[in-house]
């Protein structure tokens, strides 16, 4: 499948794990989404099961894959991609996408490649808050709860933007290196 400007034009949340993540917010996002065909949505990780209707999943970790195909395959639809030297049935290999550390910075440059004029990111964090590390609760042994949080800045930082426009309207986030804006004002 190519990639390199497949969604020129569109509009792309990328919903990505952080613990600011609300299903009121999934549940907007879904609403716009459903509004036009030029809406794209992308969850990361265990994202999935809040937004099954998304149209990709980007994973970065191989380990997450283990845990979780079963259950990707028998409650996502969308497409699954990542950047993960893997040969799995039905999970697309970028090797043409170079990025940094995580499956939320994994997300954005997915979705600028894909030639995105727009990007939301939600869910972008890049903190633990109250001892939370993701809005699902702490993934199972023997995968880790994002330890390395604090290098998820300057993985973000380091996505080429192709002259896509960047804005976060996560809740509650450390990433300053985007406009922050409401999430009701960025998808409008």
């Amino acid at each position: 499948m190519i990639w390199k400007d497949r969604w020129a034009g569109a509009t792309v949340v990328v919903m990505a794990s952080g613990p600011s993540l609300t299903m009121q917010d999934v549940e907007l996002v879904r609403k716009w989404w459903e509004q036009d065909e030029m809406h794209k949505a992308i969850v990361t990780n265990t994202t999935f099961k809040a937004a099954p209707w998304a149209d990709v999943l980007a994973f970065h970790d191989f380990k997450w894959w283990k845990v979780f195909r079963e259950e990707v395959r028998e409650g996502f639809a969308g497409e699954k991609v990542t950047i993960a030297d893997i040969n799995a049935e039905g999970v697309q290999v970028i090797k043409s996408l170079s990025v940094p550390g995580n499956s939320g910075a994994m997300g954005l440059a997915l979705a600028t490649y894909a030639g995105a004029a727009k990007v939301i990111l939600l869910g972008a964090d890049c903190k633990h808050t109250n001892g939370r590390k993701h809005w699902h609760g702490d993934h199972p042994k023997p995968l880790g709860n994002a330890a390395s949080v604090k290098k998820f800045l300057a993985h973000y930082a380091r996505i080429p933007r192709f002259n896509a426009e960047v804005v976060n309207a996560t809740r509650d986030t450390d990433l300053k290196c985007f406009e922050r804006v409401q999430l009701e004002e960025a998808l409008t």
